[in-house]
């Protein structure tokens, strides 16, 4: 074979080309009865597509060392195999962390594109924040979320992402939550559920609880319009929202060849979504008419800028024009995506958390009970004090990150920190939830739930980005601090009033579609607190 056959790329079109005459073949020696049209087709394209890629992956770098292979006994077909299925299981993330204990840099052929597996914390750093520019979300992303998401803030870059980014980082700032008062109706609401679970004896799925909690305040305070999923236990909008997640999640994952996921609901699932968002958007946009015929009319109006949407309304876009129904849908929806799923996550493993270890617990409680008492609320400079209940949300995040796995497109060839050569065009990979547990940084009990590992002196040893649960760099997450606030608010409120435990013998299974989760939700048992 010829060197620019052996170095060549394993395009889509390629691939589509040698099926194409592969399938011709196969046809004329069934017609012979010499072949098995399924098998054999399977064997030789599967051959021939890893071997080309595996071909192109020796090629030596124009600088730089070459990025090790991951180890293979069957041309991929092992670890592509297997990689399916721990998805369909549920063990993704756990094979990608067995996958790094390879090396803290590994490559491999992926549907056509060379993919590169980045775990350690100088790399991440530079696709995060030095060669940022380099390391967009890039086409493959885009056309997996496009349906679901649109053009908003997650699923844009360049001149769009950056527009979006300015106009919401003012909403974000400290001033515009001091007070709880935006979860205030939501957590009652939490009571009503928990005390009834309590009556009736029965134990609870917290995940399920937390998704419709933080719905709730996501809408309320981004949108100013709380769309109540408290009150309806089966959801069609929670539905419809964690399916084209799951859809979206496959779709990326198969890059060019996304059309092979099946998703015959989705068009249906986000018209669900719309019958709930568009209203929203409608009738801000008639407020927003309403409040600028007054204006004219020499009346004041306090309320200009008094949620995220309302704010967008009174913005243009990145090319200067105001922003339309449809791509105010999309903001809401990339918003609502970002502010819903983080809480939830750390909303639902910290409950496991706890519940798991009572003396954590305690802990927490004895230090609420020192700042608040055992029923007052607490304010802005209340959160400050709870030290320890930082270190709670510090410690699952290090281990629960809400975005666990990240892919990136590198746009020109690239040198890593390390010296591993990156080609234009790779997908690259980097995992929070690896990065975090890995004991070369982290020590032997990298996988063990500690708190103290935040207090004073053994936060000192925690290096630049070992830990990231907020993203990093220019796209480190708007909602960072509204997510820390929210969390010791609502478990503040909790622990006040209610212990709780760990279903015996229920283990989660983390997973990630967007963001993590836990396959099987996550069974608590409330009960009140009696105290002393």
């Amino acid at each position: 074979m010829s060197a620019q056959v052996a170095n060549a790329a394993v395009s889509p079109s390629m691939v589509s080309n040698i099926l194409t005459i592969l399938r011709h073949r196969q046809r004329a020696l069934v017609k012979r009865g010499r072949a098995n049209p399924a098998m054999s087709m399977l064997a030789l394209t599967a051959v021939l597509y890893f071997w080309l890629g595996r071909m192109r992956a020796k090629k030596a770098p124009p600088r730089g060392m070459a990025v090790p292979h991951l180890k293979s006994k069957f041309f991929m077909l092992d670890v592509g195999y297997n990689y399916v299925k721990a998805r369909r299981d549920g063990v993704e993330l756990q094979f990608i962390q067995d996958l790094s204990k390879q090396g803290l840099t590994l490559t491999t052929e992926f549907v056509g594109h060379c993919l590169i597996l980045a775990f350690e914390p100088s790399s991440v750093q530079h696709i995060l924040v030095k060669n940022f520019e380099n390391y967009p979300k890039g086409p493959a992303f885009h056309k997996a979320f496009f349906p679901f998401m649109g053009t908003g803030i997650f699923n844009a870059d360049g001149a769009a992402w950056k527009n979006q980014r300015a106009l919401a980082r003012p909403h974000f700032q400290v001033t515009e939550y001091k007070g709880a008062a935006h979860i205030e109706t939501q957590i009652n609401q939490v009571f009503g559920i928990l005390d009834k679970s309590i009556a009736a004896g029965e134990a609870l799925d917290a995940q399920d609880l937390w998704s419709r909690y933080t719905i709730d305040t996501a809408t309320g305070f981004l949108f100013g319009d709380c769309i109540n999923a408290l009150d309806i236990p089966q959801s069609a909008f929670v539905s419809a929202f964690n399916y084209t997640q799951k859809v979206c999640g496959w779709k990326i994952r198969l890059c060019d060849y996304q059309s092979l996921v099946p998703a015959k609901e989705f068009p249906q699932k986000v018209k669900d979504m719309d019958a709930v968002l568009m209203p929203i958007v409608d009738a801000a946009i008639a407020r927003e008419i309403e409040r600028q015929a007054s204006a004219k009319a020499g009346e004041e109006n306090e309320h200009k800028h008094d949620n995220l949407l309302t704010h967008f309304l009174n913005s243009v876009d990145e090319n200067g024009n105001p922003f339309d129904r449809i791509y105010l849908r999309d903001l809401m929806m990339n918003f609502l995506l970002a502010g819903r799923d983080t809480s939830t996550n750390l909303l639902t493993f910290m409950c496991y958390n706890l519940g798991k270890h009572p003396e954590v617990m305690q802990r927490v409680r004895e230090e609420i009970f020192e700042v608040l008492g055992r029923d007052r609320k607490p304010e802005h400079d209340d959160i400050k004090k709870l030290k320890y209940l930082k270190q709670v949300i510090n410690e699952t995040l290090r281990l629960y990150p809400a975005v666990p796995l990240n892919i990136k497109t590198c746009l020109e060839d690239d040198v890593l920190p390390n010296g591993y050569f990156i080609p234009k065009g790779s997908l690259i990979v980097h995992s929070s939830y690896v990065t975090h547990r890995m004991k070369e940084y982290w020590g032997e009990d990298a996988e063990e739930f500690d708190p103290d590992r935040w207090g004073p002196e053994r936060v000192k040893l925690v290096r630049p980005f070992m830990f990231f649960p907020f993203h990093a760099g220019p796209r480190i997450c708007l909602g960072q601090n509204f997510a820390y606030n929210q969390a010791m608010n609502t478990m503040t409120r909790l622990i006040q009033r209610y212990d709780w435990k760990v279903v015996e013998g229920f283990e989660p299974q983390p997973e990630s579609d967007i963001t993590m989760y836990s396959r099987n939700g996550m069974q608590i048992i409330f009960e009140k607190y009696r105290g002393e």
